[in-house]
């Protein structure tokens, strides 16, 4: 068991502390596995009730992703079988959070990305408070928006899932709110009475409609500016289109600061991680989260075996000179060929059922 996330089951709640401070609460392969085998456990625990995720108090991050850093220094020395199997537990971990029948409340107090979106988002109930910031920036290190966000982000209104794919948008409490990422909306400092709350409720009373009311009763409307929910028509307009290729043409044509900036985001991707991410969307729309992790688990294994992701994570997370040097040095070098090939379907994808991955 990693010493870098606590377990406690106490008055019908089990809870996840994520306590991995130097890493931003970044995620191991210890604790993505950890995390599985416990929700597996409390499945049919009867003393667990519900389910209630959180970051040590004193974190600067709620969970600021996946352990980039391990898993590009394994695969620079050759090694993609540790990666995969990182990303396979990962990807049943995120499964087993969707599949969960009973109550699961995350209570995200500081950043949210990659990795942390996964083992939030897909449960029943997301509280941020004003410290809260989202995003999904994968493209900007040579892969795509994993962890089920394929499954996600197309449901959000409009092309707002599009967006923040293909940008890696940051996102705040209002935002969060207003496009569905997060439930309720509290102050950071009304965490502990929030944690009370949900502590004190009455069980016999139905457990997703006793923690459903009783975050209703803590639950604050933010009054902090909401760029994303402001910016709607245009998200909406001008990333709802065929091709990546197609949504820079209509950006352009359009002009302005708003529009020049998220040229500027979009370019700061790897050309094929922003074309396989455009149709990893498209397709996810159709796909259950089921088939979309089997899906995203075969792009993982493609990606692993391109030189996208080594650049990237060594520019933005290694080097930090911010200049990667993308084996697609273009969009228009990445051919539909291409992009297909990083679709066919992986022979090794993990089985998501409770009994054969405990």
């Amino acid at each position: 068991m990693s010493d870098e996330i606590h377990f406690d089951v106490a008055e019908g709640w089990a809870t996840i502390t994520l306590d991995a401070p130097a890493r931003l609460n970044a995620l191991s392969h210890a604790m993505c596995r950890d995390i599985g085998a416990k929700l597996g456990a409390w499945r049919d625990d009867p003393a667990v009730r519900g389910v209630m995720l959180r970051a040590a108090k004193g974190s600067r991050a709620f969970c600021a992703g996946g352990d980039i850093r391990a898993l590009y220094e394994a695969r620079l020395a050759g090694d993609t079988s540790g990666p995969m199997a990182f990303f396979a537990d990962e990807y049943v971990t995120n499964w087993r959070v969707a599949q969960f029948s009973k109550p699961y409340v995350s209570l995200v107090d500081g950043a949210v990305m990659g990795g942390g979106v996964g083992i939030s988002i897909h449960g029943g109930y997301r509280v941020a408070t004003e410290r809260a910031l989202f995003a999904m920036p994968e493209c900007g290190i040579g892969l795509y928006p994993d962890v089920g966000a394929t499954h996600v982000l197309p449901r959000l209104a409009g092309a707002a899932g599009m967006w923040l794919g293909l940008t890696g948008a940051r996102l705040g409490q209002g935002d969060m709110l207003g496009l569905g990422l997060a439930t309720h909306t509290v102050a950071s400092g009304a965490l502990d009475a929030v944690e009370a709350r949900l502590r004190s409720v009455d069980w016999m009373d139905g457990a997703h409609e006793a923690v459903e009311a009783a975050l209703d009763s803590c639950h604050e409307v933010p009054n902090g500016e909401t760029p994303a929910i402001d910016a709607r028509h245009e998200i909406d307009t001008l990333f709802a289109k065929d091709s990546v290729e197609d949504i820079m043409a209509a950006l352009h044509d359009h002009g302005g600061d708003w529009a020049r900036a998220q040229i500027d985001a979009m370019k700061r991707g790897a050309p094929l991680s922003l074309k396989v991410a455009h149709k990893a969307l498209a397709m996810g729309a159709r796909l259950d989260i089921t088939h979309a992790l089997r899906m995203e688990y075969a792009l993982t294994r493609r990606f692993m075996e391109t030189g996208a992701m080594l650049e990237g994570v060594r520019a933005q997370i290694i080097d930090k000179d911010r200049n990667p040097r993308w084996p697609h040095p273009t969009l228009e070098s990445v051919t539909d060929a291409e992009v297909g090939t990083m679709f066919e379907p992986a022979t090794d994808t993990p089985d998501f059922d409770w009994e054969t991955t405990l």
